[in-house]
């Protein structure tokens, strides 16, 4: 998969709901973190900056979430007036925010470079990464659905996995409190690869994979054990291997659930050939996609009509062996 790119979408559209409570709003935020070279990638340095600007944005547009006791306010960054609510919220990274990210509109990064005194020894220069974004969010109104969701390299549940060697199989644990359907895409910025629905599912599970309550599934394995089709001699699962086209590449896992089934994106074949010719894997074939701006289009239009969905955004690396 390619190397992350941030997304900067150019697409201007001004949206009308019919619930005031639902309505999606532009918000800005920017964070300032310092880079060290020698423990971290520029990238991944990047990307810590990203996730605190992202929190800024929606906690400047719904408040801090302050918990005192058994109590939680929320806390106007303006004003400093703290209101009590009983609203849900959701987690990024360690941070409780009252909004949801329905769109990465704009990203901005600049080195900052200061010369500072450190430990009170000679001052030296000191390097920063300023991180400004723009996002369409959407006010927490309603509890969400709690997923239990995570990669893994093997079938054996040890630990939940994000960092990958090429190579690596890639598995997927889910479960889920209530019914519903699932879909799972793999984002590369240029095509988002849909991992599931498998290519070939039994008739009429084509649009999603039906989750029932409560029931852990081990996915994109084909051993017997986790085959969860009624036809005992069906057996749909496709399996993953992971590649890098760079020495440390960075995808986006998405994991949609929804209680009711969701029409699918319009996708195709792909083509990308050489990547199997340089694999030299004469029976691998690549999952079916769709172009990275025209996935993120589809999951920005479900979200506007959709109550029900829930997506988890999980972000991966594939660094090849040395």
């Amino acid at each position: 998969m390619k190397q992350l790119t941030i997304f900067i979408f150019l697409f201007f559209v001004y949206f009308t709901v019919s619930s005031q409570e639902n309505k999606m709003i532009k918000v800005k935020g920017k964070s300032l973190v310092q880079w060290y070279p020698d423990v971290e990638s520029l990238n991944a340095t990047k990307e810590r900056a990203l996730q605190i600007a992202k929190i800024n944005a929606l906690e400047n547009a719904y408040g801090v979430l302050v918990i005192q006791g058994n109590t939680v306010y929320v806390e106007n960054k303006k004003t400093g007036e703290k209101v009590e609510t009983n609203t849900t919220f959701k987690m990024i990274g360690s941070t409780a925010v009252k909004g949801e990210i329905v769109q990465v509109v704009k990203t901005d990064f600049k080195e900052i470079k200061k010369k500072e005194k450190v430990a009170g020894l000679k001052k030296k220069t000191i390097t920063y990464i300023e991180c400004k974004v723009e996002l369409h969010t959407k006010e927490l109104k309603d509890t969400k659905i709690e997923l239990e969701t995570f990669p893994l390299n093997t079938t054996k549940i040890i630990k939940p996995i994000t960092d990958f060697y090429e190579g690596d199989d890639l598995f997927l644990y889910f479960r889920s409190p209530v019914n519903g359907f699932l879909t799972v895409y793999l984002d590369d910025t240029d095509n988002a690869h849909c991992l599931l629905p498998y290519t070939k599912m039994p008739k009429g599970l084509e649009e999603a994979m039906p989750i029932v309550a409560d029931k852990e599934y081990l996915l994109f394995s084909d051993k017997p054990e986790f085959n969860y089709f009624e036809e005992d001699d069906f057996f749909a699962e496709d399996t993953y291997e992971l590649y890098s086209s760079s020495e440390k590449d960075i995808n986006r896992l998405y994991v949609i659930f929804s209680k009711k089934p969701l029409n699918k994106p319009i996708l195709k074949d792909n083509s990308a050939i050489e990547i199997l010719l340089e694999l030299d894997k004469e029976n691998y074939t690549l999952p079916r996609v769709i172009k990275s701006n025209n996935f993120q289009e589809w999951l920005l239009k479900i979200q506007q009509i959709r109550d029900d969905l829930v997506i988890k955004n999980i972000i991966i690396s594939i660094e090849k062996v040395k």
